[in-house]
């Protein structure tokens, strides 16, 4: 009984990270959670002067957990944040795409950023618990 307890907590806590990743062709080699908000938020479109396009996952849990821990935003005050950028003309929110388009996106060009739970594509640059 132990031992199923403590598989299904191991479990847990493995499906629990989220894995941020680029293109194998893109030379950026890290990323702080600063530089990921700000890129997240349109605030910025280089990290390390190397220009990157940040990519959003349609998994709504995943989308509300990566910004949760990187942006530190609800999906309300998320709501609110892009409502008032597209107000005011500056930015519109990363694309959604899945995670099928996600990987055809790495695929395709260098400078994708994008985030998922155990990615098979692309080369990975941080992992958030």
């Amino acid at each position: 009984m132990k031992s199923l307890l403590l598989t299904i907590l191991l479990t847990s806590f493995a499906f629990s990270e989220i894995s941020v990743f680029i293109s194998h062709n893109n030379k950026l080699t890290k990323v702080s959670n600063k530089d990921l908000a700000n890129l997240y938020l349109k605030k910025t479109d280089t990290i390390n002067g190397i220009k990157v396009t940040p990519i959003d996952s349609k998994n709504k849990k995943l989308f509300e957990e990566f910004y949760k821990k990187i942006v530190k935003k609800t999906p309300s005050q998320l709501h609110a944040y892009w409502t008032k950028q597209i107000y005011k003309g500056s930015t519109q929110p990363p694309k959604k795409l899945s995670k099928e388009a996600i990987k055809k996106a790495i695929k395709k060009g260098s400078h994708i950023i994008a985030y998922d739970r155990n990615p098979n594509t692309g080369r990975i640059l941080l992992t958030v618990k």
